[in-house]
C-alpha cells in the first residue's frame, strides 16, 4: 500500500513538473490584429527576443524554422478543429505544441512573456497575409 502511494505521489510530481506554465496571453482575449504593425514586429526584436525573421523566411527558403511562404493557405488545415488564427497563436506562444515535419523544436519559448496580447494579435494578422 505504501509503495503504491509513493508511486502515485512520484507520478503526480513528475506530471505537475512537466506541465506547461500558465499562459500570460489567451487566444480568446485577443483583440483584432493589425497586419502592418505585425509586419514591423516580425522584423524587430522586443525585449531581446529574437526576431521572427531570424528563423522564418518569407520566400520559401529554409532557415532554422519553416518558411512562411504560403502560410495563410496552410495554417487553417494543420490541426483539425483549430482555425488558422488559433493555430498561429499556439505556434507563437507554445511552439512545441505544433511542430512542422522536418523541423526540430528550436523556437524561442518566451514570446508569451515578451510580447503583449496586441503584439501577438498583430503578428497573427500579418502572417495570415502571407
Amino acid at each position: 500500500m505504501l509503495r503504491r502511494l509513493l508511486l502515485y505521489c512520484s507520478l503526480l510530481l513528475i506530471f505537475t513538473a512537466c506541465a506547461p506554465p500558465e499562459l500570460n496571453n489567451h487566444f480568446e482575449e485577443l483583440s483584432p490584429g493589425d497586419a502592418s504593425s505585425g509586419e514591423k514586429l516580425f522584423l524587430q526584436s522586443i525585449d531581446d527576443a529574437p526576431t521572427c525573421a531570424s528563423c522564418h523566411a518569407l520566400d520559401g527558403s529554409r532557415l532554422i524554422g519553416p518558411s512562411l511562404q504560403g502560410y495563410a493557405a496552410a495554417a487553417g488545415t494543420r490541426v483539425e478543429g483549430q482555425s488558422a488564427e488559433e493555430y498561429t497563436f499556439y505556434s507563437i506562444v507554445r511552439p512545441a505544441q505544433h511542430l512542422v515535419n522536418g523541423f526540430s523544436n528550436l523556437m524561442y519559448t518566451e514570446y508569451d512573456v515578451k510580447l503583449q496580447g496586441q503584439d501577438i494579435a498583430d503578428l497573427i494578422a500579418y502572417v495570415l497575409t502571407l
